[in-house]
């Protein structure tokens, strides 16, 4: 309610000596003022209206009495409030201010802007019609004159916090972030005990790339208002903006938990699984998010089809790629992710055909150029191959896709010789991946390091000499391992070819085990932290919990399943003491082969093959945590050349069988014909017969790279 001017000669407090409510007018008034600033418009009308029966004539009475109307709804009482006011005293600002609140109210806002002008006129210091006429010029549109209003308003009176958060968001609203954050931080200084207040600096601030800062304001947005789901959600969301993905989930999670039934928050915590590989997690997410949401999205059929696609449940995948497409036919990322699932199955006439499929239905978008090019290489049609080049010539084009353009368009170049173009289109497509990666996703070696010597510290004779032989024993796994694009994926198809083995992928169950360590110790520890505490119990039941994950994958109908997941030799020492049976097989190939294969891979999420000096480190890494393996593990390590298996494919495959018990089978020399799904960057060379093509092919880019080969150590593979 409006300040009045009233001076009642006679007035008395709000409530008499006796505690019965007044009768003097002006204290009737005041009491009806407190009882409005608690909300309680309804018992302020009553006693306006007495104060008025007893005072006709005092033009405040009237205002105030229309603006209890107006907070309640009651329109037209209380423009006839105001009108009764302009009757009593023609030239009252407050009145017309009230009226223009009204009028505002009920949509009139040319109505609401004509009575503001018209109290500014009477009274041009008015702030509270300078703040309103600044409300109203941005419901209009017209920001730069709201904004003049609401500068006028904080030079009148700079201490107050609604005028300058009104200033500091309309700056906002025009683009000059900048600018608006000084009138918000000082709006949220003048009343600090507002969480909307520090929202509103925390949004600008995250606008400017200030998160750590923004971070601070919701944070105290949090404290102030712990109940409100947003909260978490902008904490959460700043940390991903600042690439501390996992330090993101748990607040995520909490916005999640705080408004269960908004599918807004579970589709951002699944994004955020989706973001860290973290496909288990995000699949219970996006499938919450259909429960939820009345209206089913096409896109939302699509991010779950792609986390189970990840995961390997390809008909699930399949299935959610359809339903997505039933609702958007031309929806290009389903129709993408459709041609991968036909590419891991080794369809490959099917897969061009869904990439063809996602280009008709969105020609702009390029990462179907991407697929087709790395899918046909050489075999690529001149058409398609001028359309990709188009494409990166396109000033238009986004940041994001261009490297997988480049990625494809070198791998065309590689395969038909001309080895210069390639280097060229590599080395652009990895300096742009490098410099989009940020927060957990750049690589810094020197935590890498840092991971080593903590395995090496932990994992010593003395502490296999207490714990070995409390593991299972069985000889259900395989572990294939060994520095990406060594010749993993062709190791496992050789194996999955045998009819008692299963190739079950790159599993991430390794890595599960290891950070299940503090959970089976039931202690607040860092997994490395929890090494030295492991006993027979924990070893068991993780060993049990890893087998059971394991056994799901095939009905538990193979004898031999494989994981090929590359990284796993950080964890040998792990897997040695929970499966001290099982059958351990480190691939092995020329350093300057693997490192030239993943600098020409498009990676989704291995950061180090970027950058010559990152490969060179986490080669010098593995290979420091790989003599550390061969002087400590309990178990054997059997080893496998690549230039080996392709030269001698036989000799190889039954050395690799007898390691794994396994009686010898021919359908392992037919690898190329053996149909399973295939998750890897080598998803079409394992559909190939033996060839020796890829063997020495570090020659073709010896001058490229020859700082990178300069600080490797030759592999005795090339010594050979």
């Amino acid at each position: 309610m409006n300040r009045t001017d009233v001076n009642e000669s006679g007035g008395g407090s709000a409530v008499g000596d006796n505690g019965q409510e007044p009768t003097n007018p002006a204290a009737l008034h005041a009491l009806a003022l407190e009882h409005a600033q608690r909300g309680e418009h309804a018992l302020a009308v009553q006693l306006l209206g007495r104060a008025i029966a007893m005072r006709p004539g005092v033009p405040a009475f009237h205002v105030d009495l229309a603006e209890a109307h107006r907070n309640l709804g009651e329109w037209s009482r209380a423009i006839g409030c105001c009108r009764m006011a302009l009757g009593l005293r023609s030239d009252y600002p407050e009145a017309r201010n009230t009226l223009g609140l009204t009028l505002q109210g009920m949509g009139n806002i040319a109505g609401a802007v004509e009575e503001f002008q018209r109290a500014l006129a009477i009274r041009p210091g008015m702030v509270p019609a300078l703040n309103n006429l600044g409300v109203v010029l941005q419901e209009l549109g017209q920001v730069d004159e709201a904004i003049e209003q609401f500068r006028r308003a904080v030079e009148l009176e700079p201490d107050l916090f609604r005028v300058r958060t009104n200033l500091g968001l309309a700056l906002v609203n025009r683009g000059r972030t900048e600018a608006a954050v000084p009138h918000l931080q000082e709006a949220a200084r003048l009343e600090p005990d507002m969480a909307v207040l520090h929202r509103n600096l925390g949004d600008a601030l995250r606008t400017l790339d200030r998160y750590e800062e923004a971070r601070s304001a919701y944070l105290e947005a949090t404290r102030l208002d712990p109940d409100r789901a947003e909260n978490y959600r902008d904490v959460g969301m700043t940390l991903w903006c600042e690439g501390q993905l996992g330090g993101a989930v748990p607040w995520l999670k909490q916005a999640a938990e705080h408004d269960p039934e908004n599918p807004s928050r579970w589709e951002e915590l699944a994004g955020l699984y989706a973001e860290r590989d973290d496909f288990a997690e995000a699949i219970p997410c996006w499938e919450r998010v259909l429960a939820l949401s009345p209206v089913k999205q096409a896109g939302t059929y699509n991010d779950l089809g792609r986390a189970l696609q990840e995961e390997g449940r390809l008909a699930e995948a399949r299935e959610n790629y359809h339903s997505a497409l039933q609702l958007q036919p031309a929806l290009a990322p389903a129709l993408l992710h459709l041609g991968a699932i036909h590419e891991e199955l080794g369809e490959m006439a099917e897969a061009e055909d869904a990439f063809r499929a996602a280009l008709r239905a969105q020609p702009r978008f390029p990462l179907p150029y991407a697929r087709l090019a790395t899918l046909l290489r050489d075999k690529l049609p001149d058409a398609d191959l001028a359309a990709l080049e188009e494409r990166l010539a396109d000033p238009r084009l986004p940041p994001t896709p261009r490297p997988h353009l480049l990625f494809g368009l070198a791998h065309v170049l590689d395969a038909r010789g001309d080895y210069a173009r390639a280097a060229e289109c590599l080395r652009e497509a990895n300096a742009l991946s490098l410099e989009q990666a940020r927060g957990e996703r750049a690589y810094v070696p020197a935590d890498h390091e840092r991971v080593v010597d903590g395995l090496m510290r932990e994992f010593h004779p003395e502490f296999f000499a207490r714990l070995t032989g409390t593991g299972l024993d069985t000889r259900r796994p395989v572990f294939v391992f060994g520095l990406p694009r060594s010749g993993t994926t062709l190791i496992e198809q050789i194996l999955a070819s045998h009819p008692l083995v299963h190739g079950a992928g790159e599993l991430r169950l390794a890595r599960q085990s290891f950070e299940d360590i503090p959970s089976v110790l039931d202690r607040p520890l860092a997994p490395i932290e929890g090494v030295p505490h492991l006993n027979a119990q924990a070893i068991r039941r993780l060993a049990q919990e890893h087998l059971d994950r394991l056994g799901g994958l095939d009905g538990d109908r193979a004898e031999r399943i494989v994981n090929k997941m590359p990284d796993n030799y950080m964890h040998l020492g792990l897997l040695a003491l929970l499966f001290p049976d099982a059958t351990f097989i480190h691939c092995r190939r020329d350093l300057r082969d693997v490192a030239v294969s993943c600098w020409m891979t498009d990676f989704r999420s291995i950061r180090w093959a970027n950058a010559p000096v990152h490969i060179a480190s986490r080669f010098g890494e593995y290979r420091r945590i790989m003599e550390h393996w061969s002087r400590v593990l309990p178990v054997t390590v059997h080893e496998v050349h690549y230039e080996d298996t392709v030269s001698d494919l036989e000799s190889v495959a039954r050395r690799l069988l007898s390691a794994a018990g396994l009686e010898w089978d021919p359908a392992c020399l037919e690898f190329h014909r053996t149909q399973r799904s295939v998750r890897t960057a080598s998803v079409t060379q394992v559909r190939q017969p033996i060839y020796k093509r890829s063997v020495a092919r570090w020659k073709n880019y010896e001058g490229e790279l020859a700082e990178l080969f300069a600080m490797l150590t030759p592999d005795d593979a090339a010594d050979r």
